[in-house]
């Protein structure tokens, strides 16, 4: 299967995912805005884990200072 193929089938299955949104074939809809539901809770989740990870690195950079220049 050459990579036009490829590139062809993927925009053929995005129309069709489209259109199925758009008449909402088989209560795609709710299974769309469920997922969107989902994904948003992933992203704050991530949000907060990455800030607490931040706040950590700043901490120990911090305390690294301060034992340089105590060293020093």
């Amino acid at each position: 299967m050459g990579i036009f193929s490829k590139i062809s089938l993927i925009i053929w299955l995005i129309i069709l995912l489209a259109a199925a949104i758009m008449f909402d074939w088989y209560g795609s809809r709710e299974l769309v805005a469920s997922f969107l539901d989902f994904s948003e809770v992933a992203v704050e989740k991530l949000e907060t884990t990455g800030d607490h990870v931040q706040g950590i690195i700043e901490t120990v950079k911090e305390d690294k200072e301060a034992v340089q220049e105590g060293l020093f």
